[in-house]
């Protein structure tokens, strides 16, 4: 290969890196994964550049979220970092090598270069300005594994440092997850007070032709404006919670809510709605979940902290090397080695030492007993989020059953109002007992998937992949 084909490569490399500059490679990597459905949504396009016709599935706003919210990029920063430290503490095992330099003037004429003789004439010229350059190397043999020791708890500190990105990637999801089945909730009981609000106006028309007619009272007129005003204001306070919900998903999204609330959502539903099994959901727990995980690696990151306290205990073996040269304005140079291993024995520290260790062993208990109680936590998180996953499914099952009903009860006051047989207050309290079955069962579907969310977080199972096999998107 010539001179000037490298030349070439070179500038090729040096061109590609200017491109990504600028861009770190885990967002490079999270944007070449991003659904096509998504658009520009996650690819960091501006927000009036984002297409507002495509629906947004719950998994697209997942992935849009994970390329956007500051807090996966710090976990990766404190990965990194942890990364960082264990090669700074593995640098260790190898030797130094330092160069340092000095100009000194003086007061009165100094020694140029060391008298190595008392002989006259091997006394070194004198100059009030000296110039001095070392080249030192030094190497450590033994440091009573402490040297080991800190490489081992940098370890555990970076491992600790991968689960809490996960565990920050699964928070995410879930608040991700929370979100977006709120905007349905919005949006299906606003939906659902809509409808309530059409059959109320065909009741106020109903009234008022009676009432021309001279078949029925005025009453029935005040009472069916009276219902109707009431759902319209209900209808304005409905509408305001989903624009709120809606603006809470675009934000967490890192969408313009113009795209939230433009583009519907995609419906889901649980593809199993079998309630899973309590002892599988701890076992899985204390396997996978991230937040265990980190719990440990820093039990671990104590333990070889402690060892590295007791490390001190042992003396310290260290080789040396230097290479010194002296000269001055006058053009008198020298230059000398000198080499070399050096011992160090600490006999008194004044208890530095033995506190050292104390402390480290404290604190290792301390991260033991900090393990104990993840571990209860993880416990009472499973069973909150199974009580709230049986809860919200028998309460899914029992409001199916009162829409069903509260469907048919309308319909027949419906028939005997028309028929002359039935009353205006039964009919209106039909439809606003149906309201609140349709509103109740809404939230109880979606109140069973955001319960199943947390335990897949719990379990540390929560992430696109998830959502994927737990939820399926409905029309």
């Amino acid at each position: 290969m010539t001179v000037l084909s490298i030349l070439r490569i070179a500038a090729t490399l040096a061109a590609a890196s200017l491109l990504l500059a600028g861009r770190p490679l885990h967002a490079l990597a999270r944007a070449s994964s991003a659904p096509a459905h998504l658009g520009s949504a996650a690819q960091g396009e501006p927000a009036a550049e984002r297409p507002t016709s495509s629906r947004l599935s719950l998994r697209g706003a997942v992935v849009a979220a994970q390329a956007h919210y500051p807090t996966i990029a710090a976990a990766e920063a404190n990965r990194d970092a942890a990364a960082s430290a264990v090669g700074e503490a593995k640098a260790a095992r190898w030797p130094t090598l330092r160069l340092t330099g000095a100009a000194t003037r003086y007061e009165e004429p100094m020694l140029v270069t060391p008298i190595h003789a008392f002989q006259v004439d091997a006394l070194p010229p004198f100059n009030e300005t000296i110039l001095q350059g070392t080249l030192n190397a030094s190497w450590t043999l033994f440091d009573g594994w402490a040297r080991g020791a800190r490489i081992d708890a940098a370890s555990r500190q970076r491992d600790a440092s991968e689960s809490a990105l996960t565990a920050t990637e699964q928070d995410l999801v879930l608040r991700v997850v929370r979100a977006y089945l709120h905007v349905l909730t919005s949006a299906q009981v606003l939906e659902a007070q809509d409808q309530r609000l059409t059959a109320l106006t065909a009741e106020r028309e109903r009234a008022a032709r009676l009432l021309a007619a001279g078949r029925a009272a005025e009453v029935e007129v005040l009472r069916a404006e009276a219902a109707r005003a009431s759902a319209e204001a209900e209808r304005i306070r409905l509408a305001a919670l989903l624009d709120i919900a809606q603006h809470d998903l675009a934000r967490v999204a890192g969408m313009a809510p113009e795209r939230v609330q433009r583009a519907p959502l995609v419906a889901v539903a649980l593809r199993d709605t079998t309630s899973p099994d309590r002892a599988t959901l701890h076992e899985a727990a204390r396997a996978a979940s991230p937040f265990l995980q980190q719990s440990r690696q820093r039990l671990a990151a104590s333990a070889a902290q402690a060892q590295v306290a007791r490390g001190r205990r042992w003396p310290q073996l260290d080789l040396f090397g230097n290479s010194i040269g002296w000269s001055d304005a006058d053009g008198h140079d020298a230059l000398e080695w000198n080499a070399g291993a050096q011992l160090v024995y600490p006999i008194f520290t004044g208890g530095a030492i033995s506190k050292g260790i104390d402390k480290a062993d404290a604190l290792q208990t301390a991260s033991q007993e900090a393990v104990r109680i993840d571990e209860i936590q993880v416990e009472q998180d499973i069973d909150r989020a199974l009580a709230r996953t049986v809860e919200t499914h028998a309460r899914v099952r029992s409001l199916r059953t009162a829409v069903e009903r509260y469907i048919e009860v309308v319909r027949i006051e419906r028939l005997s109002l028309d028929a002359g047989s039935g009353t205006q207050t039964d009919y209106l309290r039909a439809e606003a007992d149906l309201l609140e079955a349709r509103a109740g069962l809404v939230e109880a579907q979606h109140g069973e998937m955001a319960a199943r969310a947390e335990l897949a977080r719990v379990t540390g199972e929560l992430d696109a992949d998830w959502i994927a096999r737990t939820l399926e998107d409905r029309p």
